[in-house]
């Protein structure tokens, strides 16, 4: 087991440190910059390490510190010469080690200046290992400046950071540095299951992910929250154990809520949150876990492909997909990361989840109602016999179901585009319109901070520019994205938008999927003999523009530049 002879038991975190440079998990290039380093001997007087916590900045830099001072290192230190020994017995008088989040001053400074000219007592580098350094104070940091700079040739520097831009300009212009990045669930759910095997301790695969996953990319959490389960568990580690002691919903619990929410269950969806709460379930967690689900929702919609999904499984992100649209989940996204960045500022977080939901669940419900609504107006008509076969055969109705409490808002109906006229704009298209218009359709991505311009960035995210002439362009989007861009309020805000910012005078227009494969068929199937014929377009204009329109201009709305005005 793990116990020390001194302090007794060990936790893992501590136990299972990295004792080699192949041990280190997910920072293989630093790793491998460093052993070359150390290879060709060409090691620099000073480094920073920067990264979250738990990522392994000073592990490496205890390893990096024995690694050069080891007398028969090759791809590891060997761990048996005089060196090795002295580092692992903790005693090595060489490799110093400083807290600065509790020795930030410049006195503790000034003593390490006092005793770097002498020379290494045991081993050829004398090693500086300062922890958390930006925690030191201005004065300490002007202290070091001189030494950084102009070191002994014995003299190596290894600073660690979690917040490398409180670190001054003139300090880190002075040091090799090397970013740690956050380990990936995959590495961190591989080492805690190795280290359960080596432990003797039976898992449930889930339990791990789950772990993992809250590690959010620190290895040494990962080991934190592992120990908390085996004191409540010594024996195993199930998914149970780790949302009943971390406060967790299982993801049928949270897929459920989520159901309530797009049904406007608004009493339901109160109750199951408060039943959760008093279950001590973390709310802020809850808020991620929601968000998370919304993201795997849209990532399914767009290809359908659940190698992708984290949290969900295809079917769960599928019948959250029949529940709502790509346009109301990305609002959810919206509300739950707003009502998240608020939960630093306030205890009672409770409340700000309980409005989100609230405010969730009366848009999805307004927005079911309006979407079936949508579908009936858009709806072509039956024939007259298939109308009356309808109603002959038609089961009695069912009751009516209780109003929802919002007003519905009126449905604006979607324009139809003839086939034959988007086809003529196909014939018409230019490939080195569409390149022009290529470049600005993909900055669309620049305003997709700003609040005013934000929906335009929304509508089009994930549609493709299909075909693009003088006067008009075709954009293929889902249904729901093509329906939207041929409403006329929205297809003339989306005109005005494209005018005003980029000088744009085209008209929008928008297919499906299926609607392309069936113009790029047609476009196969014409002559080219009726290729590159223009087409006339109408486009919207203001009242002021309208009324001071010349004769000339109106006959030109009405038949293209084919119209000459005679003097």
């Amino acid at each position: 087991m793990r116990y020390n002879i001194v302090m007794g038991y060990q936790v893992l975190y501590r136990t299972y440190r990295p004792a080699k440079f192949s041990e280190v998990v997910g920072q293989k290039y630093i790793v491998k910059t460093l052993l070359n380093a150390i290879k060709k001997n060409r090691i620099a007087h000073a480094y920073l390490f920067a990264g979250p916590r738990g990522t392994g900045k000073t592990s490496v830099a205890k390893l990096f510190a024995k690694a050069i001072n080891c007398e028969n290192f090759e791809e590891e230190s060997c761990d048996t010469c005089k060196n090795c020994l002295a580092y692992l017995q903790g005693s090595h008088p060489d490799i110093i080690e400083l807290d600065a989040a509790s020795n930030n001053g410049i006195d503790d400074i000034r003593e390490i200046i006092e005793q770097v000219p002498y020379a290494p007592l045991l081993g050829k580098y004398k090693v500086y290992i300062i922890d958390e350094v930006h925690m030191l104070s201005t004065p300490a940091f002007n202290a070091l400046l001189k030494t950084l700079e102009e070191p002994p040739a014995h003299v190596i520097f290894i600073l660690a950071t979690t917040d490398p831009q409180k670190v001054i300009p003139t300090v880190l212009s002075r040091c090799q540095r090397y970013n740690f990045s956050k380990i990936s669930g995959f590495e961190i759910k591989k080492k805690t299951m190795e280290i359960l095997e080596k432990e003797g301790i039976s898992y449930e695969e889930k339990a791990v992910d789950e772990l993992a996953r809250m590690a959010e990319g620190g290895m040494r959490d990962a080991l934190s929250l592992l120990e908390q389960c085996l004191a409540y568990n010594p024996d195993e580690v199930t998914l149970e154990d780790v949302e009943h002691i971390f406060g967790l919903t299982s993801v049928k619990e949270e897929v459920g809520l989520f159901t309530d929410i797009h049904n406007n269950q608004v009493s339901v969806i109160i109750s199951r949150l408060r039943n959760m709460y008093t279950q001590g379930m973390d709310t802020k967690r809850l808020a991620v876990d929601l968000l998370e689900i919304v993201k795997d929702a849209l990532i399914y919609s767009d290809q359908g492909k659940d190698i992708l999904l984290n949290r969900l499984t295809a079917a769960e992100a599928q019948e959250i997909l029949n529940l709502t649209t790509t346009e109301d989940l990305l609002k959810d996204a919206r509300d739950l990361e707003e009502t998240i960045s608020k939960e630093k500022q306030n205890q009672n977080f409770l409340v700000y989840l309980e409005l989100c939901l609230i405010k969730m669940a009366g848009r999805n419900g307004a927005a079911a109602e309006k979407s079936q609504l949508l579908k009936e107006t858009v709806k072509e008509p039956a024939k007259e016999t298939e109308v009356k076969k309808t109603v002959e055969e038609s089961e009695p109705e069912p009751e009516a179901k209780t109003p929802v409490e919002e007003p519905i808002e009126e449905v604006e109906p979607v324009i139809e585009y003839n086939t034959d006229f988007l086809l003529s704009i196909l014939l018409d298209a230019n490939r080195d319109l569409k390149i022009n218009d290529q470049i600005i359709y993909n900055k669309l991505d620049l305003y997709r901070y700003e609040s005013d311009k934000r929906k335009f960035y929304q509508l089009l995210i994930g549609t493709e520019l299909f075909a693009s002439n003088k006067d008009a362009i075709i954009v293929c989007g889902n249904k729901t994205q093509a329906d939207c861009i041929n409403t006329r309020s929205t297809n003339e805000e989306l005109y005005r938008f494209l005018n005003e910012e980029f000088g744009i005078d085209k008209m929008v227009y928008g297919i499906d999927e299926a609607r392309k494969k069936q113009l790029i068929k047609l476009y196969k199937e014409t002559p080219e003999d009726r290729r590159n014929k223009p087409v006339y377009i109408e486009k919207y204009t203001s009242k002021a523009t309208a009324a001071n329109k010349t004769q000339e201009d109106r006959l030109r709305d009405l038949f293209g530049d084919r119209v000459k005005v005679e003097e």
